[in-house]
């Protein structure tokens, strides 16, 4: 009678406990984004949610152990309070990052240039057409994303889902 027991229970809470583990990539040793829960609205911030970033210490169940850098001791997170978490795509690359910030800062630079052309001025931008101030813009914008794009390359992340 004992094993049949064992067992329905087993079936029973098998698929609450493997909904609680955390996916394959988080692992020990990983660098992590969590989103935690906020209080109160912080000025430069998600809305009520704080963003940490710190390497994943180990994990216990549905509990998410991290060491922040800087700080001694380690970080227990609860997988229930875990708004979002994103996993490092590794450290980040200068060609990548110029590439992104060259696209980025294109597209705003054609945008911008665009809107604020004057025909009639003798300050630039003064095209003819508005395409070909959006065209000079873009070629602007694209080199300077690319330049702080390589000289400030930004770490990439990539979300993971949580099942609740």
């Amino acid at each position: 009678m004992r094993p049949l027991l064992a067992t329905l229970a087993l079936l029973a809470l098998g698929p609450t406990i493997a909904a609680a583990q955390f996916p394959d990539r988080v692992q020990t040793g990983v660098r992590v984004r969590v989103w935690i829960p906020e209080q109160r609205q912080q000025e430069n911030a998600p809305w009520r949610r704080q963003q940490l970033r710190a390497t994943v210490s180990g994990i216990d169940g549905d509990v998410l152990r991290l060491t922040v850098p800087g700080t001694e001791g380690t970080l227990s997170i609860p997988r229930s309070a875990i708004r979002r978490l994103d996993v490092s795509k590794g450290p980040p690359s200068r060609v990548a990052s110029a590439f992104e910030r060259a696209l980025g800062l294109a597209v705003v630079g054609a945008v911008t240039t665009a809107l604020n052309n004057d025909p009639g001025s003798n300050e630039w931008p003064n095209y003819n057409r508005d395409w070909r101030a959006a065209e000079e813009g873009a070629k602007v914008g694209a080199v300077v994303g690319a330049l702080v794009g390589f000289v400030f390359p930004t770490e990439r992340w990539r979300r993971v889902r949580l099942s609740r």
